[in-house]
């Protein structure tokens, strides 16, 4: 490369980042824009990003002995992504278990918050954008011993309480560029036309201590029918929206069951038979209705095995599905990219998730996120816990982030 070719390819990797740094996300059909630019970018996941940050992760000192290594270890992870050019990090955004909200936001709802304004900007100062998963279903349906379907009653107490904690998160950081967009709930649709009679709930160890009414299995009353979570993220998507006129909305989503046709049909008397290809993605686009701006899939996969669904291979489904929201001019979000059979401790080359990549590239997905990041409650089967364990990986992410994402 002579000096005049390298001199205008720092130029416009320059331009390119100025533009990235400013404004907020836009869609425009199939594509996402930030300031005038298409932007495509690779993040991560780290599901207890803020649960671990604010000191009320459950699972402390399990994994980490203390909190104060606990928030070490999220400092770690924040400043690990920079290093490789990560672009964002998708998290869980809601007050964790009954016994996590109880322990600080309950208590203490400004210190929580001061806490939550610290993380944002430690990520900003690691040139990380966010995307909060608000956790609006059935995080609050627990603590008041209310059926889950009880976020769909104005008058119950776990609609207040969930409308107030988005109308909170939403509200204060409604102006900040560091959310890239807002998300509703992790994988919501897996519990369309599920019969959750006598289902195992949350175990009474994670409620504070003397807490009443602790329901540790579910009700068929707790079921959710498809309509019921289409209308779910119709009504807080638009509620979203009337808060923060900013930034775009995405719901989660892994995508509908692979039989789902059959749970629409039967339940709950269910007659099981697998979805063919052209039923699956009609439910995959009605699953995620308008005013949502972003399609959300999720998918681990591996070479060997294949889906339920038209028995594709995995990067065939993967293809199909980001092809069927590109059609309906919709940005394709890919919330969680992971594989299994091997998964990354078995494989440091990451060879299915890099094709995985490769063929997201091609296809033109706008954001992809790696499962999972610095996370070591999944150490055995998906966990990345740093950069350099998987170099092949991380050189593709910061080659896509660079090319794309205005990364320098």
């Amino acid at each position: 490369m002579d000096l005049t070719t390298s001199a205008t390819f720092a130029l416009l990797v320059f331009l390119a980042t100025t533009a990235f740094a400013e404004g907020f996300l836009k869609a425009q059909g199939s594509k996402l824009t930030l300031g005038g630019r298409e932007y495509r970018a690779i993040g991560v996941n780290i599901p207890h990003l803020s649960h671990g940050y604010l000191g009320t992760w459950f699972h402390w000192k399990q994994i980490y002995g203390t909190q104060e290594k606990m928030r070490q270890s999220i400092v770690d992870a924040v400043q690990d992504a920079e290093k490789h050019k990560v672009a964002f990090v998708r998290f869980f955004a809601s007050p964790g278990y009954p016994k996590d909200a109880a322990e600080l936001y309950l208590k203490d709802a400004d210190e929580y918050w001061r806490r939550m304004d610290e993380l944002f900007a430690l990520c900003r100062k690691h040139n990380l954008k966010l995307i909060p998963s608000l956790g609006v279903l059935s995080k609050w349906s627990p603590p008041f011993d209310e059926f889950q379907t009880a976020v769909l009653d104005p008058k119950s107490k776990t609609y207040e309480a969930t409308y107030r904690y988005v109308r909170e998160f939403v509200t204060r950081y409604k102006d900040d560029p560091t959310v890239l967009m807002w998300e509703l709930q992790n994988e919501a649709f897996l519990r369309a036309d599920v019969n959750m009679k006598d289902r195992p709930g949350l175990p009474k160890g994670v409620y504070p201590e003397g807490a009443e009414n602790v329901r540790e299995k579910f009700a068929f009353e707790d079921s959710l029918r498809f309509d019921m979570l289409v209308k779910l993220y119709k009504d807080m998507t638009t509620f979203i929206k009337s808060l923060d006129p900013n930034h775009l909305v995405t719901s989660g989503d892994s995508g509908p069951r692979e039989e789902s046709q059959c749970r629409r049909e039967t339940f709950p008397n269910f007659k099981w038979r697998d979805d063919t290809v052209r039923e699956h993605l009609s439910n995959l686009l009605e699953s995620q209705p308008e005013p949502l701006d972003v399609f959300s899939i999720h998918t681990s996969g591996n070479f060997t095995t294949t889906r339920k669904v038209g028995k594709l291979p995995h990067l065939e489904f993967l293809r199909v599905r980001v092809r069927a929201i590109h059609a309906s001019l919709s940005p394709a979000f890919v919330g969680e990219l992971g594989q299994t059979q091997p998964g990354f401790p078995q494989d440091p080359e990451a060879k299915w998730t890099r094709a995985a990549i490769d063929l997201l590239d091609e296809e033109g997905a706008a954001l992809i996120a790696l499962w999972v990041w610095h996370f070591p409650w999944q150490d055995k089967d998906f966990n990345i816990p740093n950069g350099a364990s998987q170099p092949l990986l991380m050189k593709r992410v910061a080659e896509f982030n660079t090319r794309h994402a205005g990364k320098r």
